[in-house]
């Protein structure tokens, strides 16, 4: 039956029977798709009956669906004529694991990061009202997403203006990690108001027996309905906010479902359906662990065992020295923005449960936050996606670095992220940090220098910022270095390489490949992006050899280019040639691919040098 669905218009001339047909034959393609793919698995395995539901419903495009995040969209790519193309999802030129604008038509806008649905939602119904345009405004977002500020902000817009648009719900108790706050507490005992739901449901199925009479009176008792439900459920929260509250529905019983949306779809104000789903429905060990079948690498789907990554995971190796540290400083926390696991700090929670605090999908709150714990006397430690660091520009400056409060920020996945694509690349963080006064930036280049740098930022009394990719070759041991000291890795008379973090390793292998053509080159570990090594860049200045600066990040306004300014400050005059990401948001492939596309690899590298050098490229 899937194989058939080419467009929504094809699921809306489904039976009910063969809607749960079609749900069964989405969630086997799932699991066979995404243990052979990787990515996002979990989510879209609870979200199969709402988004069947959604499109029997609605008339997409015309009327627009709004994924937040969109990482629980795979069974709405594949009811809107990408089915064909699913085994390509987060490959090099195949489908995006989120939605993508250049994608489909039934895609609306290029998304990836949570809590913006709404926002979005609520400027296209104020376009559509400004144009004289038809059509519903429908966002879909999870419950996780209502622990960011922005959907506050969006909510207490829309009810305030009446602006008519459809909120739905998934309420799964889940976003990567457990939810965290009064919002998830709140929708919990909404959700387990049984009592509510199981009478309503009684009292429908009676009703429906009763011929024509049966239907007046569920008219009659619609009318009534809030106070009845007040009885049972605190809805409160979103009347006072001025949106039309509708819910608890079963995220899996579309005929419930497809009642409600055809209801919301008559108000003439904002409405917010709340949908209960399973996270991981339909595959038990995503069901009993959802947190780890949330992202996942290719997997066997019997035993659920990913494939192994190569190299070692920085963010464990980080955080495995946090708890040594932590151990003998008390001062040491530790703040998450719902990422405890992805970034290592479930660990850390373990161990210190009273100095971990994860204050759910709120960067901004988790920076300033962290800002309060330093200023009062505490030493924190902020681990986040480099991606998601960036949604806390403002506070970073403000906040810690303007009160050089010693934050430090371990900065997970930095540099080119692989499959996740443009809204999950960390080649900005240098670009966008550098500026900023008081901040040290650190890129170690292996695990070893990783840890050197995590004990020498809990003597620092300032803010620190150590980013690094999702896992680090080990190191043989460093030797101890102060701020901002570079580290000469190899001597060499032609060329000076600089490379700072994964670069690093691409740097020795350029090296390598250099001294095959008789071509001597230092090789220099440029671990602090600020401040740098001035006495270092001295003695390159005054040598007569080119220089090749690697670095894993954008390189406008980058690593490079302040190499650059340095050196001509110095008077240098050997020509300089940069190797970093090119001013563009970098798609989804592999990260060896998106190393190879932007030039970055050793053999790109390696023609770049040669060039300095003035040599005939053959």
């Amino acid at each position: 039956m899937l194989e058939n669905i080419k467009s929504p218009g094809d699921v809306k001339r489904l039976t009910m029977k063969e809607k749960y047909a079609l749900s069964d034959e989405i969630r086997e393609a799932l699991l066979e798709i995404v243990s052979e793919t990787g990515g996002h698995l979990a989510s879209n395995l609870g979200f199969v009956e709402t988004t069947v539901a959604l499109h029997s419903v609605f008339d997409a495009p015309k009327d627009k669906i709004i994924f937040d995040v969109g990482h629980q969209a795979y069974a709405h790519k594949m009811l809107t004529g990408r089915l064909a193309q699913m085994r390509t999802i987060r490959k090099k030129d195949g489908l995006s694991g989120f939605t993508r604008k250049n994608e489909s038509e039934y895609d609306v806008n290029c998304s990836g990061h949570a809590s913006d649905s709404i926002s979005i939602a609520l400027g296209m119904a104020r376009a559509n009202k400004l144009r004289n345009e038809e059509g519903h405004i429908v966002c879909v977002l999870g419950d996780g997403a209502l622990t960011g500020g922005m959907c506050y902000e969006a909510l207490n817009d829309a009810g305030h203006t009446n602006t008519p648009m459809i909120i739905v719900l998934n309420d799964n108790a889940m976003s990567i990690s457990s939810n965290v706050g009064a919002m998830s507490r709140h929708l919990t005992n909404m959700r387990q108001s049984n009592v509510y739901r199981q009478f309503k449901q009684k009292v429908r199925r009676i009703l429906e027996k009763i011929p024509r009479m049966g239907e007046r009176v569920m008219r009659v008792i619609s009318k009534i309905r809030n106070i009845l439900k007040s009885l049972f459920i605190n809805d409160l929260f979103f009347d006072a906010l001025g949106i039309e509250y509708l819910g608890p529905v079963d995220g899996h019983d579309i005929r419930e479902l497809e009642r409600v949306f055809e209801r919301a779809k008559k108000y003439d104000e904002p409405v917010l359906i709340h949908v209960v789903t399973k996270k991981g429905r339909g595959y038990a060990l995503a069901e009993d662990e959802p947190e780890h079948f949330h992202g996942v690498q290719p997997f066997d789907t019997r035993s659920g065992e990913v494939k192994k990554v190569s190299g070692k995971s920085a963010g464990a190796i980080a955080v495995k020295k946090l708890i040594d540290l932590a151990e003998k400083d008390k001062r040491i926390t530790a703040v998450s923005a719902a990422m405890l696991k992805g970034t290592g700090l479930d660990v850390f929670e373990k161990a210190y449960p009273d100095r971990t605090f994860d204050v759910g999908i709120a960067e901004e709150h988790a920076v300033t936050m962290a800002a309060g714990l330093a200023l009062g006397g505490m030493k924190p430690y902020v681990a986040i996606y480099s991606t998601f660091l960036q949604r806390s520009y403002d506070q970073i400056m403000m906040d810690v670095c303007l009160n050089n409060a010693p934050v430090t920020f371990l900065i997970d996945r930095a540099g080119l992220n692989g499959a996740d694509g443009e809204t999950h690349q960390g080649i900005f963080d240098i670009a966008y940090l550098k500026t900023i006064p008081n901040l040290i930036i650190a890129s170690p280049s292996d695990t070893s220098e990783l840890e050197k740098m995590i004990e020498l930022s809990a003597k620092v009394n300032q803010p620190m910022a150590i980013r690094y990719p999702r896992s680090l070759n080990s190191g043989a041991g460093s030797e101890d270095f102060a701020i901002g000291q570079w580290r000469l890795a190899a001597k060499g008379d032609d060329i000076t390489l600089i490379a700072s973090g994964r670069m690093f390793e691409i740097a020795f292998e350029v090296r390598k490949k250099l001294a095959g053509m008789n071509i001597s080159a230092a090789l220099v570990d440029a671990r602090f992006v600020k401040p740098m090594d001035e006495k270092m860049l001295d003695e390159i200045a005054n040598s007569d050899s080119p220089v090749l600066v690697l670095e894993d990040g954008i390189i406008e306004g980058g690593m490079g280019e302040e190499i650059l300014r340095k050196l001509k400050t110095r008077r240098f005059t050997e020509k300089v040639e940069l190797i970093g990401a090119e001013d563009a948001f970098i798609a989804h492939a592999s990260v060896s691919e998106q190393t190879k596309d932007n030039h970055m690899d050793a053999d790109s590298a390696v023609m770049r040098a040669l060039k300095a050098l003035g040599k005939e490229i053959k």
